[in-house]
């Protein structure tokens, strides 16, 4: 277990390094994924949802945040060091990924769509996924996971654009992640309204300009302690009783089962119950117990391999359909639990691992003035560790 379970107040302001906690954060959310795709019966596979919906909001925070902390430590964002960073970061899985299916494909006798491979490297599998179950076509390749990669790479086409040409500005940052989930929930109702029939059907949850909002509450919560009000209301979001009731609106949004709400309204009060949750992991611990489980040696690894994890657990069945088709019912989905390991741990260590010593040649670079700084940075200053995003 790590020694430190959330920062300390003067370390709220955006700085690169480690966030205590966060690992452990992914851990749970990738667990929640492949419980819910895989242990649950099908009426409750919705609990893979809140796993995304955590992913989603901690990469606004994570990315927001570094991106502000660069700002300071530099002066200025490297946009072609971010999408460096993206590219090493996302594609060697991908790559390895997508060439395996296929091969496996062809071996099968099958032909492999090239629009599919297209939409994995270009991130548009959400919208060819909304397009195929519109004219009922099945998906060759097994990378109908990944439209939630389409996703949030979309709304990183312009976010960090947008925050360079504010010049780092996180109150103007907060003001526009704040526009965006007002955007999207209108978006939503509107699309909802003319077409009623939309609600059944996964297209709102899928569709990148409706869902930009799950994304846009983690740059709140990152912009948050930029500044002395924002500072103060995560003091006030971090109190127990806050705690407990953001907590009990995330419980409530899967109590409602209207196909509307869930569609609609469902994405906001989450993230809005997410900001406060979040916030307490990170900034301060109302239930310590809770940060002491998030940095559990055994979690903070499983939250290192989510990426892979996320990746290769939806091709397990596909590799093994064959073999796994003859066995009892029951055991499957722990044998493709126990698989997706298996694959993941393959692929961090043989793919993602060698590839961050390369990333981090275009991570965040700190002056020697802030290397040699021997005290801690006051609230608003810029931190002394580098690490890439």
């Amino acid at each position: 277990m790590t020694g430190r379970l959330h920062l300390s107040p003067a370390e709220w302001p955006a700085r690169s390094g480690n966030v205590p906690s966060l690992d452990g954060v992914r851990g749970c959310s990738i667990l929640l994924v492949l419980v819910g795709h895989m242990l649950l019966p099908a009426s409750l596979v919705g609990i893979s949802a809140v796993g995304l919906k955590i992913f989603f909001v901690l990469s606004g925070f994570l990315i927001t945040r570094l991106l502000l902390a660069e700002n300071k430590q530099s002066g200025h964002i490297s946009l072609r060091n971010f999408y460096i960073r993206r590219v090493l970061r996302l594609y060697p899985v991908l790559i390895v990924y997508v060439c395996i299916t296929s091969i496996i494909v062809l071996l099968r006798g099958q032909h492999v769509a090239p629009v599919e491979v297209a939409s994995v490297f270009f991130y548009f599998v959400n919208y060819l996924v909304i397009h195929y179950d519109h004219i009922g076509h099945p998906l060759t390749l097994p990378v109908g996971m990944l439209w939630s990669l389409s996703v949030e790479e979309h709304f990183y086409l312009f976010a960090p654009l947008a925050l360079v040409l504010m010049r780092g500005g996180a109150r103007k940052m907060l003001f526009l992640a704040l526009a965006i989930c007002v955007i999207a929930l209108g978006l939503r109702l509107v699309y909802a309204y003319y077409e009623p029939g939309i609600v059944d059907t996964l297209e709102l949850y899928q569709r990148s300009e409706t869902r930009f909002d799950s994304i846009a509450f983690g740059a709140i919560l990152a912009c948050l302690p930029e500044f002395e009000r924002g500072r103060r209301l995560i003091t006030f979001m971090t109190t127990r009783s806050v705690f407990f009731v953001s907590v009990a609106i995330m419980l409530a949004t899967f109590v409602l089962r209207d196909s509307y709400f869930q569609n609609t309204w469902r994405f906001t009060f989450q993230g809005i119950a997410l900001i406060p949750i979040l916030a307490s992991v990170i900034f301060a611990k109302p239930v310590p117990l809770f940060n002491r489980v998030l940095n559990l040696p055994a979690l903070v690894w499983i939250g290192a391999l989510s990426y892979s994890l996320y990746v290769w657990h939806g091709a397990v069945f596909f590799f093994f359909s064959f073999w796994l088709e003859m066995l009892p019912h029951a055991l499957v989905p722990w044998i493709e639990f126990g698989l997706s390991f298996f694959f993941a741990t393959l692929s961090y260590y043989l793919l993602e691992k060698p590839i961050m010593g390369l990333r981090k040649r275009f991570g965040h670079r700190v002056t020697p003035v802030e290397a040699a700084s021997p005290r801690p940075p006051a609230p608003g200053e810029a931190g002394s560790a580098a690490s890439p995003s």
